[in-house]
């Protein structure tokens, strides 16, 4: 009889000490619910005293020769999902999702720089790196997207803030910068973004914009009050969204960046 109450006793402990922790999934991955929202009145802008983005070095320093130019680095979302026909008007999502990014691409002014991240059936990299004189160069990047592969949000938003803030250091911490998406579809296991979000927020100027193609208003991306968020069922609301960002660009003040 002690034996079995021995026995009991130990298996309740070890149910109570060693059981897997709720924010944890079976593939030891956060799970999303568990990955806090930063509250908006943290975010970088909000401190008037705040001017320690990016790090500067004067070591090897390489200085732009326009100090005040607007950055926008698009992540292109060529995943799988992509390929299907939904919301495009009989065409596939990644056809109308190409050819409005194309456009969007055509109407941002020749003086900002712009740059390109791509997640699609080949891999997830900075296929155009931020430049002025790169327009061509970026059409054909997006015209060469074939859909296939999963949705790493959160490493492609890592991937472009680091190059953004490699240009900052060029421009001395000067001028704007933007993150553009589109995307299909929710984050890939291990990708949810929203620690990201929340490190840009918190310690840069860097604004997200997201135009969810056919995927509602629910969607990580969309931090009230810290990320810009617009939904698009079709190929016209995307290219809307997408000139609306520009729009929104159109609102920022040099001077805040003294």
């Amino acid at each position: 009889m002690r034996f079995i109450i021995y026995s009991c006793c130990l298996i309740a402990f070890a149910v109570v000490f060693f059981k897997p922790s709720s924010g944890v999934n079976s593939t030891g991955t956060k799970d999303s619910k568990q990955i806090k929202k930063i509250d908006a009145s943290s975010g970088y802008g909000f401190d008037a005293l705040k001017n320690d983005w990016p790090a500067l070095s004067n070591e090897n320093a390489l200085v732009s020769d326009n100090w005040l130019a607007t950055n926008y680095l698009l992540i292109f979302d060529g995943s799988g999902s992509m390929d299907n026909t939904n919301c495009g008007n009989g065409q596939k999502k990644i056809v109308a999702a190409k050819q409005a990014i194309q456009t969007f691409i055509n109407d941002i002014p020749n003086s900002a720089n712009v740059g390109l991240y791509v997640f699609d059936n080949k891999d997830a990299s900075l296929r155009v790196p931020l430049g002025n004189n790169n327009r061509a160069t970026l059409k054909q990047a997006i015209y060469d997207v074939t859909a296939g592969g999963a949705t790493p949000l959160k490493s492609s938003l890592d991937s472009s803030y680091a190059a953004l803030e490699r240009q900052a250091s060029k421009q001395l911490g000067y001028g704007e910068y933007n993150v553009v998406i589109v995307t299909d579809g929710d984050a890939s296991q291990g990708e949810n973004p929203q620690s990201a979000i929340n490190r840009i927020y918190r310690d840069s100027p860097v604004t997200i914009h997201t135009i969810g193609f056919c995927i509602g208003e629910q969607h990580a991306l969309n931090a009230q009050g810290i990320t810009y968020y617009q939904s698009a069922n079709n190929p016209e609301k995307l290219l809307a969204g997408l000139k609306n960002v520009l729009a929104e660009s159109a609102e920022f003040d040099a001077a805040s960046f003294n």
